[in-house]
């Protein structure tokens, strides 16, 4: 069976057609901008965010434009008291979908464990069905590198932030979530959210016909969790 897995108690876009590695590359530095500018509550201008990234202020505009477009940060006019614009500075918009996956989780959190016998394993199988419902339609192309960039995507869509840690083609690979939109709840009980991932990422491999182990170690470090991928014999 495609995307077995447990859990234990413990650049992914760009131009059309740009290859996987140039959207791993895209995501990666979108999501080091993004974290910049997260860490600057008054927000940031171009040159600052160009100065403490050390990328190229072209570049810089490049992917602002992107996560503008995305609804994740915003441009606000500086202050300024001289002639002429005054200059933008970018703030990070509320997380509110986090928030959202948050209130929807407590939720079912709640009324699987008061319903069912087994909640994990529901969360795990509600997991699994959305995990199949990012698949893009027809039939996937074959291979472990479409299904690890089918699996990132769908990871990110979700808002999960993933990143590939070591090599890419290992029999095991393992993936860091840096943005988990469970992240409250599964501080306080992991049966239900955790399900949920688990199965998310079972669904996606599955659904891109790749069988695959999937071993979850929530909190690997305080903010993250970390994935495995445990490859199948051919």
């Amino acid at each position: 069976m495609a995307g077995r897995g447990s859990h234990e108690a413990p650049e992914s876009d760009g131009p059309a057609g740009s290859s996987p590695g140039t959207r791993r590359r895209f995501g990666a530095r979108r999501r080091d901008l993004l974290e910049v500018i997260r860490s600057s509550p008054g927000g940031i201008g171009i040159k600052g965010l160009a100065d403490r990234t050390g990328v190229h202020e072209n570049t810089v505009r490049f992917h602002l434009d992107r996560l503008v477009d995305d609804g994740q940060v915003e441009r606000r006019a500086a202050p300024s008291g001289g002639p002429g614009r005054p200059p933008l500075r970018f703030v990070a918009r509320p997380e509110t979908g986090r928030e959202n996956y948050e209130l929807i989780a407590r939720v079912l959190a709640g009324h699987l464990e008061s319903q069912r016998e087994d909640p994990g394993e529901f969360a795990r199988q509600a997991g699994r069905a959305w995990g199949r419902s990012w698949a893009r339609p027809g039939i996937p192309d074959p291979g472990w590198e479409p299904a690890l960039e089918g699996l990132t995507q769908t990871l990110d869509g979700a808002g999960f932030s993933p990143e590939i840690v070591g090599e890419r083609d290992a029999e095991q690979v393992a993936v860091r979530v840096h943005h988990c939109p469970f992240l409250t709840l599964a501080r306080q009980d992991q049966v239900v959210p955790c399900g949920i991932h688990l199965g998310l990422m079972e669904g996606a491999l599955e659904a891109a016909g790749e069988d695959a182990t999937v071993t979850l170690h929530p909190f690997d470090t305080d903010t993250t969790c970390l994935a495995v991928l445990t490859r199948s014999a051919s």
